[in-house]
């Protein structure tokens, strides 16, 4: 557009920060140049295109409208929007204090600046101008859904509730509203509600994977395994096979003591992402629960061929030979995790736990010097080590240093602990016979 001599005027005033004068300036302008309702109209295209997810074209038609009339705050609310979105947080400050300043009555315009801190890392500049916002924007969604949203996230949930009910009750088809709302009474423990909003939050998006998981969270915090796991199956069954959804429902069969269940989930979800390390152990744990020898190896024989540094899964199949038993196959699957992990104490401990238990006497000073690492290694209160260094030295024909450990085990462990009865028995058998 031209700049006529009132653009020029309006121009002037609004450098000046006389917001009213120089809006009535391009006001008169575009009424004389016969504008005024294709910026109307071209707003509302603007923001119909940003709904749409058409940022660019939104963009070049905000623009168009700021060289037009740079007085109107919705060019600059949309402008801020879009730079939010397109993480330009340094555009996105000058369009929200720029709506600021010509639009101060708009709680839009406060809660845009808010949301500008809030995502420069500053939360409590962020609260006192999205408090803003809600108070001017009472009648406005994004105002009260994200003053209520960002104080239920720093931990004043409580205070948040009252306008993420506002929000949803003018909006009441807002899924993220009420899936907001519910994590927010979740935190205050009003679980009862909570599944309310969260369901609706479900039913309003049924194949957003966010509402069927977080139901599910919810349930399962409550402690209502059985009712979380029905909830995550019609989730899989609407949104198809997703991973996180398997893998809470893995998570509600173990606590529902059904491992073979577990299995099939994770059996499911490894289908999905083979990559999963994490996955095909747990797998290779919870199958020997079934007895499932054959399953739990040939997880761990997975896990290995796609890490050969897994330490755990040589670990794994260490335990499950020794198991079986095969000691010559449990020796090296243990000495092959050794290698990959020299510092653990749980593989040290096993593999010269194993050791102790052949004939053949140089591996059993193997096993002591194994378990004497282990000792340093262990945490506080664990007295395995302690216990099978023991039996390596009653292998070893060294009676005074078992003794002397049985004792140590007797005296410092807690009575509960079942290495003390343990313990007890060994010193009473060597005392017998020796």
């Amino acid at each position: 557009m031209a700049h006529t001599p009132l653009f020029t005027q309006g121009l002037a005033e609004l450098k000046a920060g006389r917001f009213a004068e120089a809006r009535k300036l391009f006001s008169e302008n575009e009424e004389k140049a016969g504008t005024t309702a294709a910026t109307k109209d071209l707003l509302r295209q603007a923001e119909q295109n940003l709904l749409a997810g058409k940022v660019d074209v939104a963009a070049q038609q905000f623009n168009t409208v700021l060289e037009r009339n740079p007085t109107l705050p919705e060019v600059y609310l949309g402008l801020a929007r879009i730079a939010l979105f397109t993480g330009q947080l340094a555009d996105a400050r000058t369009h929200a204090m720029a709506a600021v300043k010509v639009g101060p009555q708009l709680g839009l315009s406060w809660t845009l600046l808010g949301l500008v801190h809030e995502a420069e890392g500053d939360p409590k500049a962020a609260l006192t101008h999205l408090e803003k916002g809600a108070q001017l924007g009472a009648h406005v969604f994004l105002c009260q859904f994200n003053f209520g949203r960002l104080l239920a996230s720093e931990g004043r949930a409580g205070e948040g509730i009252p306008f993420l009910l506002k929000a949803v009750e003018l909006e009441p088809k807002n899924a993220d509203g009420f899936m907001i709302l519910g994590m927010a009474q979740k935190k205050v423990k009003q679980f009862e509600k909570a599944l309310k909003a969260i369901e609706k939050a479900k039913d309003l998006n049924p194949k957003n994977v966010d509402g069927w998981a977080t139901l599910a969270d919810v349930l399962f915090e409550a402690r209502e395994f059985a009712a979380a796991r029905t909830t995550l199956d019609n989730g899989l069954k609407a949104v198809g096979e997703h991973p996180a959804l398997l893998e809470k429902a893995t998570a509600c069969a173990m606590m529902l003591d059904d491992a073979a269940g577990a299995c099939a989930y994770l059996e499911r979800e490894l289908k999905v992402v083979p990559q999963h390390e994490q996955g095909w152990l747990n797998l290779a744990h919870l199958s020997l629960l079934t007895e499932n020898l054959d399953r739990s190896e040939s997880a761990a024989k997975e896990l290995i061929k796609r890490n050969p540094k897994s330490w755990e899964a040589w670990f794994h199949l260490g335990n499950l030979y020794d198991a079986v038993p095969d000691e010559a196959k449990s020796e090296d699957a243990y000495r092959k995790a050794l290698a990959i992990k020299g510092d653990e104490w749980k593989v040290l401990m096993n593999l010269a736990t194993m050791l102790v238990q052949t004939t053949v006497k140089a591996k059993h000073q193997d096993a002591k010097l194994l378990l004497l690492k282990a000792k340093g290694l262990a945490p506080a209160g664990e007295w395995r080590v302690h216990y099978n260094l023991a039996l390596a030295h009653v292998r070893l024909n060294e009676i005074q240093e078992a003794l002397a450990l049985a004792r140590e085990i007797q005296s410092k462990a807690p009575a509960t602990d079942p290495m003390v009865a343990e313990a007890k028995k060994l010193e009473s058998n060597l005392l017998e016979k020796n």
